[in-house]
């Protein structure tokens, strides 16, 4: 797992339009303000699945995150096709950022910008192209084109439409609602995962089989309430013939 630290989450938000994009960390960064006021923020959470689900899974990870991206590899796709498409789980998502915190939050917020439908598919981008995109902060290469790149796959075509969205307000608002969610729920690390509130622990959840023992049970838990009031009306029904003859 990755370490997070909330302090330099939040100067990544406040410089983001700056440094994501490898201009100078000279330039006026005063001019950018840091989201502090959460309160009238729009909601942190991006999910995926039914509203009506009967388990609630919540997951806070960092694209830039590579624990985050063997969970995303190794268990994500059986959760997608065999709980999330079924109707079984709903996901939510939300952003952590983790080490590099500005690239990790300019991704977040191209995902953001290229809307709701397209948040998850933005994201397995940015998961897919991890290892690359880290090689290039660490060799100094062309961070701000590679992320350009993907943000032009999903409809942020031009560098005008790029710069504008990581300057949205709104948008470093609403990441920065998810990291104090974070914070308030006592998450320290990514990625950590809440199944229909209870934190998991340990590490067997990391793994596909884990993960399925988990939901299962959880599922398991929510069967015998949902069934209970199609077994009692049979029996009301049946006793009310009865009831009928004894007053004749």
């Amino acid at each position: 797992m990755l370490r997070f630290t909330r302090r330099s989450a939040v100067a990544a938000l406040s410089a983001l339009a700056l440094t994501a994009c490898g201009q100078s960390a000279t330039t006026d960064a005063e001019t950018i303000s840091t989201p502090t006021d959460t309160a009238e923020a729009s909601s942190p959470d991006m999910v995926l699945g039914s509203a009506d689900a009967p388990v609630t899974m919540v997951e806070y990870a960092s694209w830039t995150c590579p624990a985050c991206l063997q969970f995303d590899n190794d268990v994500m796709p059986m959760v997608k096709s065999d709980y999330i498409e079924t109707g079984k789980v709903k996901l939510v998502f939300r952003e952590f950022p983790t080490a590099p915190e500005n690239i990790a939050v300019a991704g977040f917020a191209l995902a953001r910008c290229a809307g709701p439908d397209q948040y998850f598919d933005v994201l397995d981008e940015l998961f897919d192209r991890q290892p690359g995109i880290l090689a290039l902060v660490r060799n100094g290469g062309q961070v701000k084109e590679a992320l350009m790149q993907v943000g032009a796959n999903h409809g942020i075509e031009t560098e005008a439409a790029f710069d504008a969205c990581l300057n949205d307000t709104e948008i470093r608002r609403s990441m920065a609602a998810a990291i104090a969610t974070g914070r308030d729920e006592g998450v320290s690390a990514t990625p950590t995962i809440f199944i229909n509130g209870a934190k998991l622990e340990g590490f067997d959840w990391r793994t596909a089989d884990g993960m399925r023992a988990v939901l299962d049970e959880k599922l398991s838990e929510t069967s015998p309430a949902d069934d209970a009031p199609e077994e009692d009306t049979p029996a009301e029904d049946a006793a009310a013939p009865a009831d009928a003859a004894e007053g004749q």
